[in-house]
């Protein structure tokens, strides 16, 4: 690590500590070649660190989110507040929190050293250095060409919409209420702030004490829940993510703060890791910046598939800049194999599968998108204890409109994915060779998602009726 590195992080931790944070005494930051700022076991930790053990500790006076723009300060879950407000008050009624979240870390970059979280937002990615921050939405133009035909790209540009249209509504308000040095919130902060929020915040339901919770309930404005934003959370964000990592995260043992701790073993050298929850590639790659490879435990390639003329979930969380409706996934392994972790907990989330999902031909399909396309097909519910079975003809022919559906929407998608493909002859645009490690990432990416497509659709249309469902 830099010598200059060292003295930010030496700083955050020496402030962290002095307002209740801790890490654990055989833990380091570093700085690692693919991970960049991490932590891990010390060389002179000899017998490791057995499972257990708690790696890190955040109290929540240390945290930043949407909750210090209403107080404009830091929080005292044992004292009450003058609600005075970081913003005017025409911004904070008629901007969404995770929106003032964002602005509210942008007034404290601003403020530099001035800010109770200096020490904090000088060890983050500084605004200027766009590549150490910038998530696949604001790539440049030709990084994000290189994710063109995949869905990625047209969840960037959802991205880039909401974003510029939250900027232009919020920054129009500071300027009508004269705030001062509204000119200094620029594209270029909001971008960088969305970006740190997106890759490093966590969900309040998930972080906060029963007893935290309910002291932040009396400061929430009248409609506003919990998970309406999120948490950025000094010191905890540095350990990076696993999905095979065994965790916990302690809000009970001090109710002011969050504890992460460790259920794996860990030897001397070796990095520490956190666990985000299970996300697919897709959503790491855009949420976070990065890809898992496949391993013998776990593979994480899946297709997001979302129902055209879906309603809006009325109960999904503002901070989501999309109110998304539901999507549906396509594995690259079958859903059944215990490697597909991801699919795996979809399944066990909505309950028994059914035998028309089971066929080997739908294996790879998430099979609530099964069940979804036969009750939309008008056919009747499709559940492990369904009796008497349908006719044979019948149950055939929906088979066959399913698979029908399904080929044609997995066709459609590989078809888009080879028209933009690097190389290809033919191609409605032909991609240049990767030139960096954003093309090389979207690359790879693409190329899994032109796998899944096509182990999927191979084994759709190659399934036999077996005549037993």
């Amino acid at each position: 690590m830099k010598e200059s590195d060292k003295a930010r992080f030496d700083e955050l931790l020496e402030w962290a500590q002095q307002h209740g944070a801790e890490l654990h005494p055989s833990l380091e930051i570093y700085h690692d070649r693919l991970t960049k700022f991490s932590i891990r076991v010390k060389n002179s930790c000899t017998h490791g660190l057995q499972p257990g053990f708690r790696a890190v500790t955040c109290p929540v006076s240390t945290t930043l989110s949407f909750l210090n723009a209403l107080v404009d300060g830091p929080l005292n879950i044992s004292s009450s507040y003058q609600q005075t407000g970081a913003f005017p008050p025409t911004f904070m009624a008629m901007i969404p929190p995770h929106v003032i979240g964002r602005f509210f870390l942008i007034k404290e970059y601003l403020k530099r050293k001035d800010s109770f979280w200096w020490p904090y937002i000088g060890t983050l990615p500084q605004p200027e250095h766009i590549n150490a921050w910038a998530l696949p939405a604001f790539w440049p133009e030709d990084d994000i060409a290189h994710l063109k035909g995949t869905n990625a790209h047209f969840a960037i540009e959802e991205v880039q919409a909401n974003v510029k249209r939250e900027f232009k509504k919020a920054k129009k308000i500071l300027k009508e209420a004269e705030f001062p040095n509204w000119q200094e919130y620029t594209p270029l902060l909001y971008k960088w702030a969305f970006c740190i929020f997106t890759s490093r915040s966590f969900r309040p339901s998930l972080i906060l004490s029963d007893a935290a919770k309910q002291h932040i309930s009396a400061l929430l404005p009248a409609g506003c829940q919990p998970d309406d934003f999120s948490f950025l959370q000094p010191l905890f964000d540095i350990i990076n993510h696993s999905m095979t990592a065994s965790y916990s995260w302690d809000t009970t043992s001090d109710p002011t703060s969050c504890q992460l701790i460790c259920h794996d073993a860990y030897q001397p050298g070796d990095q520490v890791y956190n666990n985000y929850g299970l996300k697919t590639n897709s959503e790491l790659l855009l949420g976070y910046g990065f890809i898992l490879p496949e391993t013998r435990f776990f593979h994480n390639d899946y297709v997001h598939v979302r129902k055209r003329n879906q309603e809006d979930d009325s109960e999904g969380s503002v901070e989501d800049t999309n109110s998304k409706p539901r999507d549906f996934l396509i594995s690259l392994h079958p859903i059944s194999w215990h490697t597909s972790l991801v699919g795996q907990s979809r399944v066990a989330r909505d309950g028994l599968i059914s035998r028309l999902a089971s066929l080997p031909c739908f294996s790879h399909f998430e099979p609530a998108l099964v069940d979804d396309l036969a009750m939309t097909s008008g056919a009747e519910s499709f559940d492990n204890t369904a009796a008497p079975p349908l006719q044979d003809e019948y149950l055939k022919a929906l088979v066959e409109k399913i698979k029908a559906t399904l080929g044609a929407k997995l066709w459609s998608d590989y078809q888009r994915l080879k028209d933009v493909d690097s190389g290809s002859d033919g191609g409605v645009e032909e991609l240049p060779p990767p030139r960096n490690g954003n093309q090389e990432l979207a690359n790879e990416y693409r190329s899994r998602c032109e796998r899944v497509l096509a182990v999927a659709l191979e084994e759709l249309m190659g399934g036999i009726w077996v005549g037993e469902v």
